[in-house]
């Protein structure tokens, strides 16, 4: 090789150097430049017998990525990151703490509205910080979204300028965050209606009788005429009788373990005052005429009853449909009512009579053989 060629050579191997030079340093300070955060899984941090799993991380932080803030590492101030996105390592740490071991856990979904790390120098081989941790717990109930909690908490410390262990730190926090839900679970679960998974209807319906002004329904008192002590003729009425029947419900929930209890008290009822019947046709026929009136409202509350039990009934909105089913069941009353006037010709029919007798009181076994 030639004096030109053997500078040329060498002068290409320069090159070469300078240009890997270039390309390792920006890689290696980037690898220096920042405060990794790596959790890892430390198995004291496992919650034994919890009644939930996380479903979901999210970072609701104004500013989101990997990074936390900031700490001091050999008298320089560096960025503090997790070593991936806040949302996947806090799922990962989270979810070794509280594994899913059934599917009857209830799946949580937690925000992180802040997760902060900052230290400064005080001085001399001193350095002080504060962490900081908010979030919300939360689930889904039927596709909506249900709260349940929140936890917020901050710590300043101070500390020598040497190697800290950020890891430990940030790991206590985020196990007391945890804690803190498993304990608002345990004193809150059999209690609070935001932890309830399923409706539950019962129905109470109300036949203790009392000295007012109303008869309850019960197949074991029938009506009778002193019951009908309204004004005797109605001006204008071409009536011998009328009976005055309605229902009434009223209702109010509770927790118990994962369902909330919907107690419905059903009040069907005949009133006094607005009920009459003229002396001369105060017999037997006419007053059975009026027990119908009185058994038709009662098989409106049972389909009212079904209507609710297989209805669309969520626990975020139950009331509305309650009214809805029950606004319903009052026009199918007056109208059956009506019919029934309309066939038995307001009893004057005997045959008619005798076949509505014969349906409704058919109806009527039913509904009690089964209680």
């Amino acid at each position: 090789m030639d004096w030109i060629q053997y500078r040329l050579v060498n002068k290409i191997r320069t090159l070469m150097l300078i240009n890997l030079f270039i390309c390792l340093k920006p890689l290696s300070f980037a690898q220096t430049a920042t405060e990794i955060i790596t959790l890892g899984r430390d198995p004291s941090s496992v919650i034994r017998s919890n009644k939930f799993f996380i479903q979901e991380v999210e970072d609701k932080r104004k500013i989101k990525g990997p990074n936390i803030g900031k700490v001091i590492f050999l008298g320089k101030e560096k960025p503090a990151a997790m070593s991936n996105s806040v949302e996947k390592d806090l799922t990962a740490y989270w979810s070794y703490s509280v594994p899913k071991v059934s599917n009857d856990l209830l799946p949580l979904y937690i925000s992180v509205k802040d997760f902060q790390l900052n230290e400064r120098r005080l001085g001399p081989n001193r350095v002080g910080g504060e962490i900081k941790l908010d979030v919300s717990f939360r689930w889904y109930r039927d596709m909506l979204s249900v709260d349940l909690t929140n936890y917020q908490t901050s710590a300043t410390y101070t500390r020598a300028e040497k190697e800290f262990d950020h890891q430990k730190l940030i790991r206590q926090m985020l196990d007391q965050s945890l804690i803190h839900f498993q304990k608002w679970m345990g004193s809150n679960i059999g209690k609070n209606p935001a932890l309830a998974k399923n409706l539950k209807i019962v129905f109470k319906e109300i036949t203790t009788q009392d000295k007012a002004d109303t008869i309850f329904y019960s197949v074991k008192r029938p009506l009778i005429w002193a019951d009908f002590q309204g004004q005797k003729n109605r001006p204008g009425s071409r009536y011998a009788a009328a009976v005055f029947t309605s229902f009434a419900y009223e209702g109010h929930s509770y927790p118990k373990d994962d369902d909330l209890i919907l107690e419905i008290g059903l009040k069907i009822f005949m009133v006094k005052s607005m009920s009459w019947a003229l002396s001369e046709a105060r017999n037997a026929g006419t007053l059975r005429h009026e027990q119908l009136h009185f058994d038709i409202t009662r098989l409106v509350v049972e389909k009212f009853k079904k209507n609710l039990e297989s209805g669309e009934l969520t626990i975020e909105d139950y009331d509305s449909e309650i009214q809805y089913q029950f606004l319903q069941s009052f026009r199918e009353m007056n109208t059956e009512q009506e019919n029934y006037d309309r066939a038995t010709d307001h009893g004057l029919n005997n045959a008619a009579q005798a076949e509505w007798e014969r349906k409704i009181s058919k109806e009527i076994t039913n509904i009690y053989s089964r209680q």
